[in-house]
């Protein structure tokens, strides 16, 4: 079927992940987080994701979320599974190990530096030959300095076991040549990026998958909604208020990407802890950032719960 722009809007969680002060997985604290966000009507997650630690994790740790994560949500969403490494090998094992749990699809982040793949299409098509579920392409240069052309994506999405992309680019020309390319091939599109929701929704992409949908699912689903009924003017001023959530829980300078949500989701009595693996963030809340985002959700608390 070519252009699945038929149907309603999806928000998927590009979902973080809770620790406790010792640095363990909070299972408590996932299944709270979980229900929420099933609750306000989340149709699928991605674990393992960068907002989700992957490349702080242990192979252990890693699978243990996954396996707590599938048990939570059973039948009610789709579950992504992110199985990137550092290299060709790596990401096969990965999708070994992760097959062993009832994740609907992988999504891959090719790796950058030295390991990059001189043929990134290439490489892509072989992971979706080893792989038994359909893969998507998390597509993120900033983070692995790969970039694709529109030939490329084309070329990419021929592959039956390549069902689509979380575009995470900033480029703009990159959003607009995978909308129109969306509409000569069958792939799912899925906007990366937590400013622009309306309007890549209203262009043609099938969904959202962003990190903000942890705390924010419940306003993400009405843009969402306002885009299904095309209304766009409502659908302009939720993401509006999106967007002042976004500085008031990550910093205008995105200092507490990480922790800042972790805090804002233990506010809300959902996290337990604020903890977070990233070395960078480990320090990054101080008594300023603590009162901006107790004051960002104490006034968008209706949009949040």
């Amino acid at each position: 079927m070519i252009g699945r722009t038929v149907g309603l809007k999806k928000i998927y969680s590009a979902s973080i992940t809770p620790f406790t002060d010792k640095g363990t997985l909070d299972v408590k604290s996932l299944e709270r987080l979980l229900e929420f966000n099933l609750g306000m009507g989340i149709e699928g997650f991605f674990f393992l994701g960068t907002m989700g630690e992957w490349a702080v994790q242990s192979n252990r740790m890693k699978l243990e979320l996954l396996e707590t994560a599938v048990s939570i949500i059973g039948d009610r969403a789709e579950i992504i599974a992110g199985v990137h490494s550092s290299g060709f090998d790596g990401i096969l094992e990965n999708i070994e190990n992760c097959s062993k749990y009832n994740c609907s699809s992988f999504a891959v982040q090719l790796p950058g530096g030295w390991a990059k793949p001189e043929d990134p299409v290439g490489y892509m098509k072989e992971i979706a030959d080893f792989s038994s579920k359909p893969v998507y392409l998390y597509y993120v240069p900033v983070t692995n300095g790969i970039t694709f052309s529109k030939e490329q994506f084309a070329d990419l999405f021929v592959h039956p076991n390549i069902t689509g992309v979380k575009n995470s680019s900033n480029s703009l020309k990159t959003r607009k040549e995978l909308l129109i390319l969306r509409q000569q091939q069958d792939f799912l599109l899925f906007e990366g990026q937590e400013w622009v929701v309306d309007e890549s929704l209203a262009l043609g992409c099938d969904g959202a998958l962003v990190g903000m949908a942890s705390l924010g699912a419940k306003l993400f689903k009405m843009i969402a909604a306002a885009v299904d009924k095309e209304d766009f003017e409502r659908a302009r001023g939720y993401q509006e208020i999106m967007i002042e959530i976004f500085n008031g829980i990550y910093g205008n300078d995105l200092h507490t990407v990480w922790v800042g949500q972790k805090y804002a989701l233990q506010c809300l009595g959902i996290f337990s802890s604020s903890k977070t693996l990233v070395p960078s963030q480990r320090n990054a809340l101080g008594k300023e950032d603590k009162d901006r985002i107790e004051h960002c959700i104490k006034k968008y608390r209706e949009y949040l719960v």
